[in-house]
Order: C-alpha cells, then sequence, then structure tokens
C-alpha cells in the first residue's frame, strides 16, 4: 500500500471523535497540515497539544465551513455525523444537509479530494445475504443508516453536478485503543455478564481495527483511481460474533453472556420497536443474528489495501489499552 498527504492542507471534521481523533494524528505525524474541526470549546485540547491546527466551526454551519475550506484546504475529510445519541431530528441536518453544503462549499474552494465516511449500516436488515458495493441499498426506517444512504446520495448528486473527487467509505465495527463503542463498550458489557451472543454467537460480524480504516481512508484519499467509488471498510472474514465478541470474554474472562434464541430476540424486537425513535430495534438484532458476508475485495482490487492488523492482534493491542485505563 501506497499514499500520503504529506505537504497537504487537510480538514478533518468529526477529529474530537475517536476515528477522526486517529486520523488527525496519522495525518499530522506523516507531515499533512491538519485542520481539525472542534466544535466544543476545548474538546480538541489533546489535538492543540501534539501541535494538530485546531478550527472552531459546527459543521451544520455553512457559512463557517465555507470560511474553513476557503483557508486553502486541498483535501477534507468529512468523518463528523449524527451517530444515534441526543435528539433524533439532528440525524438529517446533521447526515444529510451538512454532508451536502460542505461538498458544495468544498466543490467551489477547488478542493482536490473529498472522502466520506458512511457505514455498513447502509446495507440494512440484509437477511443474511452477502453484499458488495454494488448492492442497492433501501431505506428502511433507522435514522442512522437511512441518513446515511441519503447522506452518499446527497454527495453523488454534488460529485455528479460539480466534478467533486468524493470517495465513500463504509466502515464496520471500528475497534481499538480509544473506541468508546467496539471496545470499551463491548469490555463493559464482558464485564458485567451482558455480552449478547444470541444463539450462541454463530452470526457474522464486521470489525475493522482502526489502524486498518486509516490505511483506507489514506488510500481513498491518495489513490487515483478512487475518485467516484464507493469501499466497503471491513477486515477479512469470516469473523464470527463468537470470534469478536467473545474475544473480549476472554480477557475478563468470563463465560456469562446473554445467551437468548434469535427467534426469542425477534419476537421481543417486534414488540418493543413502537417505543424506540433512535434505533431500530429489528435491525440491531438482526446484526446479532444474521449470517452472510460484506465483501472488502474492491478495496483490495481498486486501491491495493490490505488489513495489515489482524483479528487476534487488534484485540490483543485493545485490551492493553482497555487495562491501562482501567476498564478490565
Amino acid at each position: 500500500m501506497s499514499g500520503t498527504l504529506a505537504g497537504k492542507r487537510v480538514l478533518v471534521t468529526g477529529a474530537t471523535g475517536f476515528i477522526g481523533g486517529h486520523l488527525a494524528r496519522r495525518l499530522h505525524n506523516d507531515g499533512a497540515h491538519v485542520l481539525a474541526l472542534e466544535r466544543r470549546p476545548g474538546s480538541a485540547d489533546g489535538l492543540r497539544a501534539a501541535g494538530i491546527e485546531v478550527v472552531r466551526g459546527d459543521i451544520t454551519d455553512r457559512q463557517r465551513m465555507a470560511e474553513i475550506v476557503a483557508q486553502g484546504v486541498e483535501v477534507v475529510m468529512h468523518i463528523a455525523a449524527w451517530l444515534g445519541r441526543g435528539d433524533v431530528k439532528n440525524a438529517y441536518p446533521v447526515n444529510v444537509t451538512a454532508t451536502r453544503d460542505l461538498a458544495e462549499v468544498s466543490a467551489a474552494a477547488g478542493v482536490e479530494r473529498f472522502v466520506f465516511t458512511s457505514s455498513i449500516s447502509v446495507y440494512g436488515i440484509r437477511g443474511g445475504r452477502d453484499v458488495d458495493e454494488t448492492t442497492p441499498l433501501k431505506l428502511f426506517n433507522y435514522p442512522y443508516g437511512d441518513t446515511k444512504i441519503q447522506a452518499e446520495a446527497a454527495l453523488r448528486q454534488v460529485a455528479a453536478e460539480t466534478g467533486l473527487k468524493a470517495v465513500i467509505v463504509r466502515p464496520g465495527m471500528v475497534y481499538g485503543p480509544g473506541s468508546p463503542t467496539w471496545t470499551a463498550r463491548l469490555a463493559r458489557w464482558a464485564k458485567k455478564g451482558r455480552m449478547p451472543l444470541l444463539s450462541g454467537g454463530g452470526a457474522s460480524a464486521f470489525p475493522i481495527y482502526i489502524d486498518n480504516l486509516l490505511d483506507l481512508l489514506v488510500l481513498a484519499a491518495t489513490h487515483p483511481a478512487a475518485p467516484g467509488e464507493t469501499f466497503n471498510a471491513v477486515d477479512d472474514g469470516p469473523i464470527t460474533m463468537r470470534d469478536f465478541l467473545g474475544g473480549y470474554m476472554a480477557m475478563v474472562p468470563t463465560t456469562r453472556a446473554i445467551r437468548v434464541p434469535c427467534w426469542l430476540a425477534r419476537t421481543a424486537a417486534f414488540f418493543a420497536e413502537p417505543f424506540f425513535k433512535r434505533y431500530r430495534v429489528a435491525y440491531i438484532i438482526s446484526q446479532l443474528c444474521e449470517g452472510g458476508q460484506i465483501s472488502n475485495q474492491k478495496a483490495k482490487d481498486v486501491l491495493g489495501w490490505e488489513p495489515r492488523v489482524s483479528l487476534h492482534e487488534g484485540l490483543r493491542r485493545s485490551e492493553a489499552w482497555l487495562r491501562a485505563e482501567g476498564i478490565l
């Protein structure tokens, strides 16, 4: 693999989050001039301390984002998103409108490359089918996944109308040191015996170690064949929920988990569905029960990407971080 953004002025939105923070540091260490977007004062202090330029702004403020992009930004790495926390009414403005606006101001400013971080959640309830980047997407009444589908469509429209060189990357379960969801939360569930190993954990899991994702994001921003393309970002499989979630259980160690059959979980989800607005319970249960694979072959064939960190090594590094943080 190759590709570098050394010497480039790169805007990283979502820089105060897990993926964006790791990306900002990677690019800075590789010689890029990173502009890290900070919405809440003080939230990017760690990046400042590392020598990274921090710019204040809200992704939903089109005028402010235009001012930032006009500061000689050559590459936009758009990570910021509504992830399901807070008011569900923010999902569309943050994930869709802000993405469209940022793409438009980037095109107007002559940005060389626009990389958008989407999600494998766009595939929805797959019914155990294998999918790849050619699989048609359909809204499925899940605010996060639906707005990622709509954001992708908005970005493609802007790119078609303006010639913006846009790339879409769809990460899976991004884990590793610092991950609040797919590392810290899973470790806490394991300690409490709450890991959801439905029907024995035989369903498919789609983790990607943070360093493997960063490699792919950099390639998306630098490879000449990337513009106009969409890439799934998952580690090599097949990996089961038992492999991935069980890895955290082994760190405790424990065998305690939520072990109920999928048919029972699906029945419970049916009755619980009307009471949840941010999450589609049926979708969450489907992810814990479905088989099938999400292909990463396109990123390999087009970009020459390979996931360098194995599941075993990624879990080992995650465990070291979890113990250092006192979570385990």
